[in-house]
């Protein structure tokens, strides 16, 4: 949407959770909830200098990295946007979803609504 402010946290992670080649990122099963491959996620998205998209040589620098150089401060953004943390006994519930990914949600954030 026009009105949707392009430089916004919330707006750049839709547009990289929507990026395919962005592997450490994905939608839960219904399209609600963010899933986070924490491990994959630090070398793709926030390791300074070298953040790679698709990890291979040649990759160019992720198209969209965060300011961030720690998870935990990533996790603090995801927290001041309204973003809850699922407990894992509960993320095993989502059928599809694989339970070694994190798993979090905001009633705002939705796969069909940038």
């Amino acid at each position: 949407p026009a009105d949707l402010n392009a430089g916004t946290f919330p707006a750049k992670l839709w547009r990289l959770v929507n990026n395919p080649r962005v592997r450490s990122l994905r939608w839960d099963s219904r399209g609600q909830g963010l899933l986070i491959d924490r491990s994959l996620f630090e070398r793709e998205l926030l390791s300074p200098g070298s953040a790679h998209v698709d990890g291979g040589e040649g990759a160019g620098p992720a198209p969209e990295s965060f300011q961030a150089t720690h998870f935990g401060s990533f996790v603090r953004q995801l927290n001041l946007y309204g973003f809850q943390k699922v407990p894992a006994w509960l993320g095993s519930a989502v059928p599809g979803d694989c339970g070694a990914w994190l798993h979090f949600t905001n009633p705002n954030f939705r796969r069909d609504r940038p």
